[in-house]
């Protein structure tokens, strides 16, 4: 199993000790390429997540955080890719669809996911970046998914992590 971690915007840096975690908790590759801060296109990163998903195997696992997730589940609305993943693990997904979010990183009306494709979403109810309702509008949106929420953990998951790499590593056997 490898896994490719797509951070939020801006959060490269940030997003390390996250990704940081899995590498020590599962003991396997995870690549995590580095999204440009100037160009938040959507056109931008689907292009970028096609790019680092090009050389990886069957056995990848995809996990997001933040902006990083909406795109992951945008980029499966485009086309979902060849092989599919073995699964995605999403934390603190935003819905773009929310008033006063932006439009073009929605998912498009009727969207579903891939038959097979497992799905967790994990949220903190005291992240203060993506509002905690932003995972109810995805579990009514996506109802195969799996839904993990965490009392506290913040928009970093601070202590939140062993649940999360739980997760991946269930994919991955």
């Amino acid at each position: 199993m490898e896994v490719l971690f797509l951070h939020g915007a801006g959060g490269w840096a940030d997003d390390q000790p996250i990704a940081g975690e899995l590498r020590s908790r599962l003991r396997v590759p995870v690549v995590m390429p580095r999204f440009s801060e100037d160009e938040m296109t959507a056109g931008a990163w689907l292009a970028g997540i096609d790019e680092a998903m090009e050389p990886l195997g069957t056995e990848t696992v995809i996990v997001g955080h933040s902006f990083g997730s909406s795109m992951a589940l945008l980029r499966l609305a485009a086309a979902p890719p060849e092989p599919l993943p073995r699964g995605m693990v999403l934390l603190a997904t935003p819905f773009w669809g929310s008033e006063g979010w932006q439009g073009e990183y929605a998912l498009p009306a009727g969207f579903t996911l891939p038959p097979g494709l497992p799905v967790f979403l994990h949220h903190c109810l005291d992240d203060d970046t993506v509002p905690f309702d932003h995972l109810a509008r995805f579990q009514a949106l996506l109802p195969g998914a799996v839904i993990r929420r965490h009392e506290t953990g913040g928009h970093q998951f601070q202590e939140r992590m062993n649940a999360v790499a739980g997760d991946v590593a269930a994919l991955g056997s």
